[in-house]
Parts: structure tokens; sequence; C-alpha cells
């Protein structure tokens, strides 16, 4: 979703659709960004999955906090910016 009559700066998505930074879309491309931005496929992994030891969660990820379907999509927008990089 765009705002036309927004007043906040416009950036252009990796879609090439532009939006203002405080669109949802924004949002989620920066995430995705942050997440591919971890140097260590183990470090993404927890950030999404979280981490478990012995049938304990040690570490919440986006699917405990968000829920499952939360983290396919910041998954698949992962995989989204990661091919528009290549």
């Amino acid at each position: 979703m765009t705002c036309p009559d927004c007043t906040h700066p416009r950036v252009t998505l990796i879609d090439g659709s532009e939006t203002c930074t405080w669109s949802e879309a924004w949002r989620a491309e920066t995430e995705a960004r942050h997440v591919l931005a971890m140097p260590r496929k183990n470090e993404r992994r927890e950030y999404l999955r979280g981490l478990e030891e012995f049938d304990k969660t040690v570490k919440r990820g986006v699917f405990h906090v968000r829920g499952e379907a939360a983290c396919l999509q910041l998954e698949a927008q992962v995989r989204k910016v990661w091919e528009a990089r290549r």
C-alpha cells in the first residue's frame, strides 16, 4: 500500500514500487534485509525459528513470537530480497 499524500521520505522497494518509510511494505523489506545481513546461516535460522535444545526452547524466534504464518511470510520476503540481489 502506498501513501500518496504522505510527507515521509519515499523509497523504492526491490520490486520497483515506491512507498514511504512508514509503510508496512518497507518495514517488511528492511527486516528481510536485516536477516540477510546476519553473517552466519545459523544466526538467520535462530532469528526466524528460534533455538531449541533438549526439547526446550532456549531462544525464541519470529516463529515463537509472531506465529508460523508471520515466520513463513518473512522467510518468503527474505528469499525475494535475496533473489533480487543476485
